[in-house]
C-alpha cells in the first residue's frame, strides 16, 4: 500500500545475493505471457509455421548475442544457464507439439506456443521436486521470449535493461538472460516479485555478485520509477523513500562492509589456529572449476566438497571417462598437494536431475527416492566410469572419494567393492591412477548419523551434510515456503546427531568435517567448535568471517556451554545460551 510520497515504507523479501545499495529504482514489467487467442484457416498454416520458425531463429540469435557479450571468464562459468534456454528452444518435442497445435487445431503460432506451455505445466502440477519447478520456470522464460519475438517490431527480451545502468531494477520476474544483461549494463541491484534462492536467476545473481532480493510481493505496485530505495541484501529489507537518518545508517554500513572486507582479506593469509593453539581445517565447497579463481593465493586447506554434477548437466549424453579425467585433473593440479574431495554423482530431491540421467518414472517423493548413492548403485556403469576418472585424476595430486546419501552399511561395502573393481579395470588397461584414495561418506540421513560409530569402521572419513540432515531429521521440506520455518539446525535432535558423528570420528581416529550450510554460518561456528569439530567446508565467500571467529576463539572454554546448549529443551533458555556462547572471545 502506497503512502504519502515522503513517507518511508519498508517491505520484505528473500535475500539471494548480499550487499547494501542506495539508489533510484526503475520498473521493468514483463507481465504475463502475452499471446493472441486466434483460430486460423487451413491455408494460413504455412504462414504460422513460418512465423514460428522465424521467432525461434530470432530468439536463438538473441540469447547467443547475450552470451557472446559476456567476458570470457564469466561466459565459461555461467553461460551454461543461457545454454539451458537455447537447448529448450531447440527441443524437438516442444517444437513438434507446437507445430501440431498449428496444423491440427488450427491455432495461431502465439496460441499454439502458449497451449503447449500450459500442457507441460499441467503435467507437473502438484509435483514438489525443485528441479522440475526450475525447469517449468525455464520453460516459462523461453515462452515469454518466443511470444514477444512473434510481435512485429518487439524489442528483444532484456533490452529494456540496457538503459538502466546505475539503477536498482524492479521487475515481476527475472530470467537468467535478464540477470546477465543487468550485469553487462551495470545495474546495481535487482528486486523481483517472484523467484527463490535456488532458481537459476538467483544463482546467477550470487555468482555475479549483484545484490538481489526476490519474492517481494506487489513490488511493482508499491514502487514507482525514480523512487529512492535502500536495498539491504543482507537481511532482505527494502526501504522506499528513506529518511536522512536511514541513509546515514546504511552508508555507514556500506563503509563498514568495505572496511571489513579489507580486514578479512588479510585474515585469509593467516594459518588457522584458535587462540588456544588448536589447528582447525578450513576447506571450500565448489560446484564449478571456474570457482577456483576465488581461492587463488589464499590460505585454505583444500576442497572439502567438489560437486561433480556440472559435468552431467545440459547435455544429451553421459560424459566419457576421458572427459571426466580432463575436468578433474585440472582441479587436482591447481590444488597441488591439497586434498580434493570429489562427491560422486548426487541427484534427486533438490539436486538437479539432468534429463539424460533420469532413471525410471518421476518419483512421487524424490527426497525419498532413487537419489545419491542409490542411483549410482542402480547404474553401476555410470558409477564405475566416474570412479575410474577420479582415480586417474588422483595420480596428479591428492584426491578423495565421497559417497552421498548413505543409509546402510551394505551401500558402503557395495560401493567400495565397485571402487576396487574400477582399480582392477585400470590395471588391466595399464593406466596411471592412485591406488590409495581415501573413501568417505556423507552423513545426511538420521540412520547414518545414529550408526556413524559402526560406519566409521569401514571408511576413511565422515562429512556431515547438515542441509539434508536437518531436513530428514525434522521431516520438513526446506524449499517449501509453507513449512521451511520449521527448518531449525538448533533443534536438539539435530545437534545430538551431529555430536554423535563427531564423537564417532574421534573414537575411530578418522577425520570428521561438516560441509553443509551450518559450516559457513557464523552463528554456528563457536557451537560446532565446542562440540569438537575440527574441519569446516563451506562456500569460499564464507571462509573469511568463519576464520576470523576461529582465530579469536579459545575452544576449550566453549565445551561446557556447548554441551548445555545441545541438551537444553527450553527454547528461550537455549537462545540465551547461544547468545552468550557467540559473545565469547579469546581469554
Amino acid at each position: 500500500m502506497k503512502m504519502s510520497d515522503n513517507t518511508p515504507i519498508i517491505i520484505q523479501g528473500l535475500t539471494v545475493s548480499k550487499g547494501i545499495i542506495l539508489g533510484q529504482c526503475k520498473l521493468l514489467q514483463h507481465g504475463q505471457s502475452d499471446y493472441r487467442k486466434e483460430k486460423i484457416n487451413s491455408n494460413q498454416v504455412p504462414r504460422e509455421l513460418k512465423r514460428l520458425d522465424s521467432t525461434k531463429r530470432k530468439s536463438l540469435v538473441e540469447l547467443k548475442k547475450i552470451k557472446n557479450k559476456l567476458k570470457p571468464n564469466v561466459r565459461k562459468n555461467i553461460g551454461m544457464f543461457l545454454d539451458t534456454h537455447i537447448m529448450l528452444i531447440n527441443d524437438k518435442n516442444f517444437t513438434r507439439n507446437v507445430k501440431k497445435n498449428i496444423k491440427d487445431k488450427l491455432l495461431c503460432a502465439d496460441w499454439a506456443i502458449y497451449e503447449e506451455y500450459l500442457s507441460i505445466k499441467s503435467s507437473f502440477d502438484g509435483m514438489r521436486d525443485l528441479y522440475i519447478k526450475q525447469r517449468i520456470e525455464d520453460i516459462n522464460h523461453i515462452v515469454k521470449l518466443l511470444l514477444k519475438n512473434l510481435k512485429k517490431n518487439q524489442k528483444s527480451v532484456g533490452t529494456g535493461l540496457s538503459s538502466l545502468g546505475g539503477f536498482i531494477v524492479v521487475t515481476d520476474d527475472l530470467s537468467p538472460a535478464d540477470v546477465l544483461v543487468a550485469h553487462q549494463t551495470k545495474c546495481v541491484a535487482l528486486i523481483s516479485e517472484f523467484g527463490g534462492r535456488s532458481s537459476h536467476s538467483s544463482i546467477l545473481s550470487r555468482g555475479l555478485e549483484i545484490p538481489s532480493i526476490v519474492g517481494v510481493k506487489n513490488a511493482l505496485s508499491t514502487l514507482k520509477n525514480d523512487d529512492e530505495v535502500i536495498l539491504d541484501g543482507n537481511h532482505g529489507i527494502i526501504i522506499i523513500n528513506p529518511d536522512q537518518e536511514a541513509k546515514r545508517y546504511y552508508r555507514r554500513l556500506q563503509r563498514d562492509d568495505i572496511s571489513k572486507k579489507k580486514k578479512l582479506s588479510l585474515i585469509m593469509n593467516k594459518d588457522c589456529f584458535s587462540s588456544d593453539n588448536q589447528r582447525i581445517e578450513i576447506m571450500a565447497n565448489l560446484e564449478l572449476p571456474q570457482e577456483m579463481k576465488i581461492l587463488t593465493k589464499k590460505k585454505f586447506d583444500g576442497i572439502g566438497l567438489f560437486r561433480t554434477e556440472y559435468l552431467y548437466t545440459d547435455r544429451t549424453d553421459f560424459p566419457t571417462e576421458a572427459e571426466q579425467v580432463a575436468g578433474y585433473k585440472k582441479i587436482v593440479q591447481k590444488m597441488r598437494d591439497k586434498p580434493v574431495v570429489f562427491r560422486t554423482l548426487d541427484i534427486g530431491a533438490d539436486k538437479e536431475i539432468p534429463e539424460n540421467i533420469k532413471s525410471g518414472s518421476i518419483a512421487r517423493n524424490p527426497a525419498l527416492g532413487l537419489r545419491g548413492i542409490r542411483y549410482s548403485l542402480n547404474n553401476q556403469k555410470i558409477f564405475l566410469n566416474q570412479v575410474k576418472a577420479i582415480l586417474r585424476a588422483g595420480y596428479y595430486g591428492n584426491v578423495k572419494i565421497m559417497l552421498p546419501m548413505i543409509t546402510t552399511l551394505s551401500e558402503i561395502i557395495h560401493a567400495k567393492n565397485l571402487i576396487e573393481l574400477a582399480k582392477e579395470h585400470l590395471r588391466k588397461r595399464k593406466l596411471k591412477f592412485s591406488n590409495s584414495v581415501d573413501v568417505g561418506i556423507m552423513v545426511e540421513v538420521p540412520s547414518c548419523a545414529v550408526l556413524s560409530s559402526k560406519f566409521a569402521e569401514h571408511v576413511d572419513f565422515l562429512s556431515i551434510g547438515t542441509n539434508d540432515l536437518v531436513q530428514y531429521t525434522l521431516a520438513i521440506d526446506r524449499v517449501d515456503d509453507e513449512v521451511n520455518y520449521l527448518y531449525d539446525p538448533y533443534n536438539n535432535a539435530v545437534l545430538n546427531l551431529i555430536k554423535n558423528v563427531i564423537e564417532s570420528g574421534i573414537k575411530q581416529k578418522i577425520q570428521v568435517s561438516l560441509c553443509g550450510e551450518m559450516a559457513g554460518d557464523i552463528q554456528f561456528t563457536r557451537l560446532l567448535l565446542g562440540m569438537g569439530l575440527k574441519s569446516f567446508s563451506m562456500h569460499p565467500s564464507a571462509i573469511p568471517e568463519v576464520k576470523e571467529i576461529i582465530l579469536k576463539t579459545d575452544i576449550r572454554s566453549l565445551e561446557k556451554l556447548s554441551s548445555r546448549i545441545i541438551n537444553c529443551v527450553d527454547s528461550k533458555e537455549k537462545h540465551e545460551l547461544i547468545k552468550k556462547l557467540n559473545q565469547m572471545t579469546k581469554r
